[in-house]
């Protein structure tokens, strides 16, 4: 609904506290991120505006309520700071060589069939020619990134500026290798002094492979009130993790979104050596700060298969609501 009623040239905000109003005589309660469409700003005239808000209401099946006062009965007033208007996305993804192509269909296909929102797939080949200027969010799915100094300092500039950084999964190891971020990865810990077991050649593929996570689904816990999670009701919510990208919770108090619950894990296999050194001590999601922009963090792959819709939220809304993220130090 937003990008629908954005790209009909409408001036949308989100609320970032929640706020109670009447709607129709009687009392009704809105939460963090709803949307408002303050029909006095728009260059529409209001009857424009109400054809185009009613058709997308009624193709979407999105509850719409008229506001008559800017005054609200409990928390936040229309005015207040809380309420901020919202730009719309242009967003770029890094494709080609080296990038794992079926996170990066993963991601076009969300936008291009169900938010019937364009990206911009930039080929590595071509990065050098690109005015990242024209786009204010960049996508790094799981990949091998050969980038040189100069391309990645580009990259790291241009988020200074105030843009957003999506990186998921081996994007996110990627930012962090590059200290984009001042955050880490739950790394082994080994004992050089422990004497090495030996073990029959023939076990290696079973021992070696088991340690690899396949595909199993965790149980993470948000913080409902950061912008990232706006639009969840209930702070459990299943992840699902194939991969060994294991972030470290932020060392800032309000930078890890998500973290995984005392009691994670739900289905599939997950060595014991997984469970007791990498998840019990890991985050699943964090933002961190980069000078003027951010960088959203992204353990586990939101998007999978195009089939995972409980967690697309959280990629959308660091897509739509990244601008108005501001990592408190």
């Amino acid at each position: 609904l937003l990008y629908r009623l954005q790209s009909e040239g409408l001036v949308l905000a989100s609320a970032f506290k929640p706020f109670t109003t009447e709607v129709n005589g009687e009392q009704k309660a809105f939460s963090y991120g709803t949307l408002v469409l303050p029909v006095s700003l728009q260059k529409k005239s209001p009857q424009e505006v109400h054809e185009i808000l009613l058709e997308a209401q009624q193709d979407l099946q999105v509850p719409a309520y008229p506001v008559q006062t800017g005054y609200h009965l409990k928390g936040i007033d229309l005015g207040s700071r809380y309420i901020q208007a919202l730009e719309q996305p242009k967003a770029a993804m890094l494709i080609g060589e080296g990038v794992r192509s079926y996170e990066a269909g993963e991601v076009w296909h969300l936008l291009d069939t169900r938010v019937h929102m364009p990206i911009t797939k930039i080929p590595l080949r071509d990065f050098n020619g690109v005015d990242l200027g024209k786009y204010n969010t960049l996508v790094l799915v799981s990949g091998r990134y050969n980038l040189d100094e100069k391309q990645r300092e580009r990259i790291k500039n241009w988020v200074s500026k105030g843009n957003t950084l999506i990186a998921i999964a081996g994007g996110a190891r990627y930012a962090i290798s590059q200290k984009w971020v001042k955050e880490e990865m739950v790394e082994e810990v080994k004992d050089s002094t422990k004497t090495v077991e030996r073990k029959p050649y023939v076990d290696a593929p079973e021992n070696i492979g088991k340690e690899q996570v396949g595909g199993v689904i965790l149980k993470a816990e948000l913080d409902l009130t950061h912008p990232l999670a706006f639009g969840y009701q209930n702070k459990a919510i299943p992840v699902y993790k194939n991969n060994e990208v294991w972030l470290s919770p932020s060392k800032n108090a309000y930078s890890t979104v998500a973290k995984y619950a005392g009691d994670a894990h739900i289905d599939g296999f997950l060595s014991e050596k997984n469970r007791e050194e990498f998840l019990g001590k890991s985050a699943p999601l964090l933002v961190s700060r980069l000078g003027r922009g951010r960088v959203v963090l992204f353990a586990d792959n939101p998007n999978f298969r195009g089939s995972w819709y409980g967690t697309n939220r959280l990629f959308l809304n660091a897509l739509f609501l990244g601008e108005h993220i501001r990592v408190p130090e």
